[in-house]
């Protein structure tokens, strides 16, 4: 029997425990001690073990070990090509081969097949980054896991581990285009039964900023029950052209915040992620996309930096974009107001918190909660008897027409409890949004 006892003859004695069982082709022999030496392929441990044990029972049967000769018999059909020349000599024929118990002898083959398909669709697709991913016949894993259970093999990796390392390896080598393990371009996922590889595009994902131009038009595309649109236009149709540009089944817009239907979105725009679903091409470029937007129609103007990642698109979404926002409002009152009630105005809105109960034009689609957001500062000019135009600056998430008009005492202050005469919003503009 091969000793146990020096490092490297353990695990020829527990390489050869393994094959007495059931062959192993070199990949999934080497596997089985994947976490033991670096740089090294599974092939390449697997091909030094056989080649040892060939050696070292090459070195017995010299020596006159009649055992080493019944070993060798017996495990030649399963020590490959390393053991078909002795074998001949020793017993005048070639031992009969046998399939690996585990991938048939299939697995070098589906690992270059594989990789080359899906170096050929990171190629068409333009992608810049990819991951691979496996799916593994139950079967397969389990006959494999019945060997590592019952050889308490501790450095072993799984096959589909193995077939995502080595096909990734391969495609990089074949394009140039590196693996990304957190936010790929694509995922390549490589069914091992049938070596089929399936593209799967990830959303491309784009920041940048939207300008809208326009009034009666929502952010998104509202359809009504019988599938009418209720408003004739959206910033996210306008974002149509991308979509259809790069062959993806849909645009959806995630901005930082949202303006009403009848407000335009002025100055500095509105920052936004452009999130485009099943592309066809993945290496088009911002600028590209933005030309094919703002060339389509006139209300709506983009920006696009650069490409964005999932977490920017939580952030956009999130209470920590709900940061400042200055607002232009054209505002009437009932009863003509002085220079003095303006200016007290102006005071009365220096760094206050105003207490907003939902409004009662949205209470049917929102909550009735009460929320409170800052007012820092508001600036307010006469634009003629009884008409005045305002710069309004607040947190993020102020209902602004209910801050003018009070909304019957849901909003307060507002302008009209401060003025002493009901005011109404007229216009609403949002000149800056800070992010």
């Amino acid at each position: 029997m091969i000793g146990r006892d020096a490092p490297v003859e353990g695990l020829l004695g527990k390489a050869a425990e393994i094959l007495r069982e059931q062959p192993l082709c070199d990949r999934c022999l080497g596997r089985m001690f994947a976490r033991l030496g670096v740089g090294l392929g599974n092939d390449e441990r697997g091909k030094a073990l056989k080649t040892l044990l060939v050696m070292e029972l090459h070195r017995r049967i010299r020596s006159g070990d009649v055992s080493a000769e019944e070993e060798f018999k017996r495990l030649a059909p399963r020590l490959g090509s390393y053991a078909t020349l002795l074998y001949e000599q020793l017993f005048g024929e070639k031992p009969g081969m046998e399939a690996c118990a585990v991938c048939g002898g299939r697995l070098g083959e589906v690992i270059e097949k594989a990789a080359a398909r899906a170096a050929e669709l990171v190629s068409n697709y333009g992608a810049q980054s990819f991951l691979v991913g496996c799916r593994v016949p139950e079967s397969v894993v389990e006959a494999e896991e019945r060997i590592k259970l019952r050889h308490g093999l501790t450095y072993a990796e799984s096959i589909a581990s193995e077939v995502r390392r080595e096909v990734g390896k391969r495609v990089r080598d074949l394009t140039g285009v590196e693996p990304d393990f957190a936010e790929p371009d694509m995922v390549l996922l490589v069914d091992f039964e049938t070596g089929y590889v399936d593209a799967h595009p990830l959303p491309l994902l784009f920041k940048g900023r939207y300008w809208k131009l326009g009034r009666r038009i929502s952010q998104s595309k509202w359809i009504l029950r019988d599938n009418v649109k209720k408003y004739p236009f959206s910033v996210e149709e306008a974002l149509e052209p991308a979509a259809k540009l790069v062959g993806a089944s849909r645009a959806v817009l995630h901005a930082a915040g949202r303006e009403d239907v009848d407000a335009r979105m002025l100055g500095t725009g509105r920052p936004m992620v452009v999130e485009l679903k099943l592309p066809r091409r993945l290496d088009v470029q911002p600028k590209r996309l933005a030309e094919e937007i703002n060339s389509s129609q006139e209300l709506v103007i983009v920006v696009l930096d650069g490409r964005a990642r999932r977490r920017d698109v939580r952030l956009y979404k999130s209470e920590r974009a709900k940061t400042r926002k200055v607002y232009r409002a054209v505002f009437v009152t009932d009863a003509d107001v002085n220079d003095a009630a303006l200016a007290a105005l102006e005071e009365a809105f220096k760094d206050v918190k105003v207490r907003q109960q939902t409004p009662r034009r949205v209470l049917h689609r929102r909550p009735d909660i009460v929320r409170y957001r800052s007012v820092y500062g508001v600036k307010v000019r006469r634009l003629g008897p009884g008409m005045f135009e305002a710069l309004i600056s607040a947190e993020g998430g102020l209902y602004v027409k209910e801050l003018i008009n009070g909304d019957e005492g849901r909003t307060e202050p507002s302008f009209s409890s401060v003025l002493g005469t009901q005011a109404e919003c007229l216009e609403l503009d949002v000149v800056y949004v800070e992010l």
